[in-house]
């Protein structure tokens, strides 16, 4: 059997750490204000996760060029913001958190299939992203992902 025709992922064996992105998501609900109108929603998440993601790169920056260790408790810090940013763009937006993630592990999982990188693949990756948009997976997982509410 070929890469292209081994079967990957199954649909029912999601792939889901013990706490998942969809019980990340439900938690953090909490700590998300309501704004006027969607644009300002979405503006606002879409700011804030741009400078959070800055925030992150500030860590690495100052390891990297400015000669300090990597200040991993700020890292974990600034990605559990990204992350958070991350759950409330995917709330405003009506998209299920854990289902994003499951489908881009899928479409990972689609493009390598072997357990380790190809510089190949990854130049093929849009076209092999095309074809994983047209199988049953990628629609059982995507029609999750925006039937969240």
């Amino acid at each position: 059997m070929s890469n292209e025709e081994r079967p990957l992922y199954k649909s029912n064996e999601p792939i889901r750490p013990e706490f998942s992105f969809g019980r990340y998501q439900h938690v953090t609900n909490r700590a998300i204000p309501e704004h006027d109108n969607k644009k300002d929603a979405i503006l606002h998440w879409c700011i804030g996760l741009s400078e959070e993601c800055g925030e992150v790169l500030s860590v690495i920056k100052h390891h990297y060029y400015g000669g300090e260790n990597l200040d991993k408790e700020s890292l974990v810090k600034e990605i559990g913001d990204v992350l958070w940013y991350t759950a409330a763009l995917c709330r405003e937006a009506g998209i299920d958190m854990g289902a994003a993630a499951e489908l881009n592990a899928a479409k990972l999982l689609h493009r390598y299939p072997d357990p380790e990188f190809s510089t190949a693949r990854s130049e093929q990756r849009h076209e092999l992203e095309k074809k994983f948009s047209d199988t049953s997976v990628y629609k059982e997982i995507m029609e999750r992902a925006l039937r969240w509410s």
